[in-house]
């Protein structure tokens, strides 16, 4: 009987797969659970005036069976779920900004291509920062013949193409126009076909799907930056229009940490991802000596740093050291780091992490959609922290608070004692803080300003992938906290996808607008780090089920990883701030 039973089902099957089946047409899946059966092979933007969940003036790219994909593009698999992407969502919008540079880029090449190339720098509040290979200052002239080319492109609403060149094609293009980092990348990547954007007959290289035309652009500026030197790409973002003050787009002290991490990279001639892959395929000895040089310039930082805290500390003024900075910048590691150098120098640092004062898992506050939201300031136990920093600062001893990431709970650990040096004797003592909301005047409002310096850390990437795209910030702490998640907190890549969105909110509500109230910035990415993390975290990313809503974002992660080479980790020295996340540092 059971043997006749399993043959029932498996004919059941068969008959299903027969039914789907069909090598002449493709059932395509709308949002809405539609379906509808299409002629092979079926070109995207034939069937978006034809469905209501595809209708949108605010459409900017489709989702095809979990992948981002253009709405120019044609598809031939036998089924295919697909759902719209619109601006107001987070990949939209990114879709709306890689428009924005690609119509940059074309009127850039049209006007100057004899003259110089553009080259984009990093992030600015609503926009990017470029600069000209030639290292010249763009003018108020050219600015507005940019922008005047960029509204022509835009109105004649062209289409934006998909083409593939073969490897010495795309070389001899890219070098025809002097796109060194391009011709960089090309070479390293040693694949037979380089995918392009074309608009009007000027290529790119082609890194995630644009939208379908230059008319999708409603919104933009370009201005000169406060330097007069560079020049700012603006859009709206999703929440807040292009401001009008050029002070809230550029923040002085992100710009400057950008500058210094800039010029340190091309010191060491580092101007590119393709720059660094060419020292992974050089030697084992080149390759080691980099690796040093940039661990010992980051610690000199961190040094100086320390000597610059010490003498406030020694002179009485300062009291309490703040350390915040968005998820997986390396908080932790550098505050013990800082520990110790205060130390050496004779200053007693109780380090204190604030995710120790989380409160219990089942106190956490949830957000609208039903989640725990971990960034906000109610999910830490406030009162009891300054309670426990009073308690310090009279002198008196307190027990260290653990909070346990895989049970959710605190607990005060009875063998761990803390307490600073008594006034009389001589000693110098600080209280050193490191968390989200380390640079938060409301958690610490009970201490002076004057007696608190903040420092506010992030992986500030300074690496091009191109001319006209650069290694996003947020990718790499992303990577970080991956393999953090995954080895600490007993989290899949699918989970951290899942929390990332939160956690970004979170940090734009809760860090960002503090940033220029902080003392320094520092900038605790090194260039090697996401050839280190290959081997950890791609193997987390193919983990990702292709049904899983966060698939698309897995499979930019991925390729995004492609474009370096990976290296092992036995170069990275047991207290380099990557030991946080892919284990064996020092300090853990």
């Amino acid at each position: 009987r059971f043997i006749q039973y399993l043959f029932k089902k498996m004919g059941t099957a068969c008959k299903q797969v027969e039914e789907e089946l069909d090598p002449d047409t493709i059932k395509v899946i709308f949002k809405n659970g539609d379906t509808q059966r299409y002629p092979k092979p079926l070109y995207l933007k034939d069937i978006i005036p034809n469905h209501k969940t595809l209708s949108s003036p605010d459409l900017m790219a489709l989702l095809v069976n979990g992948k981002v994909t253009s709405i120019n593009s044609t598809i031939s698999t036998g089924i295919a779920k697909i759902y719209p992407i619109l601006y107001d969502s987070a990949e939209g919008f990114a879709t709306y900004k890689r428009t924005l540079v690609q119509i940059f880029a074309t009127a850039v090449n049209k006007l100057y291509s004899k003259k110089f190339v553009a080259i984009v720098n990093h992030s600015v509040n609503n926009g990017y920062l470029w600069k000209k290979d030639n290292g010249e200052a763009f003018t108020e002239e050219e600015i507005k013949n940019i922008k005047e080319k960029m509204d022509e492109l835009i109105k004649q609403d062209l289409p934006i193409e998909e083409i593939e060149l073969s490897h010495q094609e795309a070389i001899n293009y890219f070098k025809s126009i002097n796109h060194k980092y391009s011709v960089s990348l090309i070479e390293t990547n040693n694949v037979d076909i380089v995918k392009c954007s074309c608009i009007d007959k000027v290529l790119t290289l082609f890194f995630r799907p644009l939208g379908a035309s230059t008319g999708i652009i409603k919104e933009f500026d370009i201005r000169l930056s406060t330097d007069n030197n560079s020049l700012l790409l603006l859009f709206p973002t999703m929440t807040k229009s292009i401001p009008d003050v050029i002070n809230e787009i550029e923040t002085k002290l992100t710009i400057e940490s950008y500058a210094k991490s800039n010029e340190y990279s091309k010191r060491i001639n580092l101007n590119c991802i393709g720059d660094w892959n060419k020292v992974v395929i050089s030697s084992q000895q080149e390759l080691k000596d980099l690796i040093l040089t940039m661990n010992m310039h980051q610690e000199e930082e961190i040094s100086n740093i320390a000597m610059t805290i010490g003498e406030k500390v020694k002179s009485g003024k300062v009291k309490f050291i703040g350390i915040a900075g968005p998820s997986a910048s390396g908080k932790t590691t550098f505050s013990k780091k800082l520990g110790i150098i205060l130390k050496s120098i004779g200053i007693e640092t109780i380090v204190i992490s604030m995710d120790d004062y989380f409160k219990n898992r089942k106190n956490t506050p949830k957000d609208k959609n039903g989640n725990y939201d971990f960034e906000c300031l109610e999910a830490l136990r406030i009162e009891d922290f300054n309670k426990d920093l009073n308690t310090l600062y009279k002198g008196e001893s307190i027990n260290r608070c653990v909070f346990d990431f895989v049970t959710g709970t605190y607990k005060y650990i009875e063998n761990d004692v803390l307490k600073l040096p008594d006034k009389d004797s001589g000693k110098y003592g600080v209280v050193l803080c490191e968390g989200l909301h380390g640079i938060d005047e409301r958690v610490t409002s009970s201490i002076p300003r004057d007696e608190k310096f903040f420092i506010y850390i992030a992986p500030l990437t300074p690496i091009n992938s191109d001319e006209y795209n650069f290694f996003s910030d947020y990718v790499l702490r992303l990577y970080r906290r991956m393999i953090r998640d995954f080895r600490t907190r007993g989290n899949d890549a699918s989970k951290t996808l899942k929390n990332w969105w939160s956690v970004a909110k979170g940090e734009e509500k809760y860090i960002y607008p503090f940033i220029d109230s902080s003392d320094l910035i520092w900038n605790s990415s090194l260039d090697y780090e996401v050839s280190v993390l290959f081997s950890f975290v791609y193997p987390l990313l193919r983990t990702v089920d292709v049904n899983d809503p966060y698939y698309y974002l897995a499979c930019y992660l991925m390729d995004t990883m492609n474009n370096f080479l990976p290296i092992s980790d036995e170069h990275v020295e047991k207290t380099a701030v990557l030991r946080e996340f892919i284990g064996g540092s020092s300090f853990e």
